[in-house]
């Protein structure tokens, strides 16, 4: 039933008329039918308070509704992205995580290098303090911005020709493992198994990213591994 039948209805008993609501009949019928009643001026007025207090609280129950679904929505696609953090343009993001940043002009920085549809941009890139770097190329059209006093790239086949070495057994640290499902789903073999003869297909739309906190060398480092317009997962490794 809407909010003017409601109110009209309300009105109307208001006035002390008696009616039976007939639950089958529309609600277009039963206002035609109730409109066709001749009220006094106070009923009126008191119809017109009624409808307009309907209505708002029509409005807030839709508003509040929209609310819930927004952040439901928005909760469960950030339980479910590596990079679920979201930050102004400028603002400093923490050595060893990344940010969404959706207010970054479209080249935020001095570009230093571009991989597998990605593009990183240096903020400062004359000096060797951590600083801000950003990465464009990313489906949803925003940066991603993550700390680093010097950053590299890497493609699939290197990052096999390490993993896959004869004696490596470093542990699989999140980037290794989301590589690996990438991997499989795109060259279609098993685990643990080189890519094969799609790895240069892979490589136009995969890249790793290394973002070094210093100069020098250095016992652990933050790797991002980037994949078809989306960041997979980034994690720290060691030596």
């Amino acid at each position: 039933m809407s909010a003017r039948l409601l109110a009209l209805v309300a009105a109307v008993s208001l006035a002390g008329c008696t009616f039976d609501l007939d639950e089958s009949a529309t609600a277009d019928a039963e206002l035609l039918r109730f409109s066709t009643m001749t009220l006094d001026a106070e009923t009126q007025e008191q119809l017109a308070l009624a409808e307009a207090s309907a209505e708002a609280a029509d409005d807030e129950l839709k508003e509040a509704g929209a609310d819930l679904l927004t952040a439901l929505f928005t909760a469960s696609d950030t339980a479910a992205t590596p990079d679920a953090l979201r930050h102004r343009f400028g603002d400093p993001v923490p050595y060893g995580e990344i940010a969404i940043v959706c207010d970054a002009p479209r080249r935020p920085g001095t570009k230093i290098a571009s991989a597998g549809g990605f593009t990183i941009f240096d903020s400062a890139p004359n000096t060797t303090t951590l600083r801000a770097h950003y990465i464009t190329g990313f489906d949803d059209r925003c940066a991603r911005q993550f700390s680093a006093a010097l950053v590299l790239t890497g493609d699939p086949g290197t990052h096999e020709f390490h993993r896959y070495i004869p004696g490596n057994k470093s542990r699989f640290n999140a980037t290794d493992t989301a590589y690996e499902a990438v991997k499989s789903s795109f060259c279609r073999v098993r685990e643990g198994k080189p890519c094969g003869s799609r790895i240069d297909a892979l490589a136009r739309q995969t890249t790793f990213v290394t973002a070094y906190e210093s100069f020098g060398s250095r016992p652990t480092w933050v790797e991002i591994l980037l994949h078809d317009g989306e960041m997979s997962a980034i994690d720290f490794k060691s030596r």
